[in-house]
């Protein structure tokens, strides 16, 4: 209110209300734009990970066999793609332990048998899990290898228990018998 050229405390204090409501204002659609284009941005990222999931399980590894009650759903593999890919890396590892096993040899005190035996023995390890087929149990396998060098490597394994499980030695044989079950008190 203007009374002879004044103006009065309340149209004072009305005026400053309103600008500072415009400035609230202002503010807060800022705020809210700066919320609107972080949301946005976010379901971009969203959206790109979903196409990324969507191809994926598109492939041949992810595809629904059956339909209905008996739906399979194939499993990917955890590393090898293939049968050969499973092979290839079944074989790096075997050479992987072939060039370690001199100094595996050594390390551990194996020397009472010679290096061709030794190497042998570690063959045979390998070849005892030459008729799994399945890329799943080959890749945990060649793993449970790479874990098995490392420890080799790095000695955490005791000389003893390399023995007992190459050799089985210090390893009494269970019995496949009843009697022999029975005496044990197994069965």
């Amino acid at each position: 209110m203007v009374v002879f050229g004044f103006q009065t405390p309340a149209s004072l204090y009305g005026r400053r209300l309103q600008t500072h409501s415009n400035a609230l204002l202002v503010l807060s659609e800022l705020s809210c734009r700066s919320k609107l284009a972080s949301l946005s941005d976010k379901l971009n990222l969203l959206e790109k990970k979903v196409e990324f999931l969507e191809a994926r399980m598109s492939s041949a590894s992810g595809k629904v066999v059956r339909s209905g009650a008996a739906a399979v759903r194939l499993v990917a593999p955890v590393q090898s793609v293939n049968k050969d890919q499973a092979r290839r890396s079944v074989l790096q590892a075997y050479k992987d332990l072939q060039r370690m096993t001199p100094k595996f040899w050594w390390d551990f005190g194996m020397q009472d048998m010679p290096l061709g035996v030794f190497r042998s023995v570690l063959k045979q390890q390998f070849l005892k899990n030459a008729h799994i087929t399945d890329i799943r149990i080959i890749d945990r396998l060649v793993g449970e290898t790479k874990q098995h060098m490392y420890a080799i490597q790095y000695a955490f394994y005791n000389p003893d228990h390399v023995r007992n499980y190459l050799f089985r030695e210090n390893v009494e044989p269970k019995p496949k018998d009843f009697l022999s079950k029975f005496l044990n008190g197994q069965d």
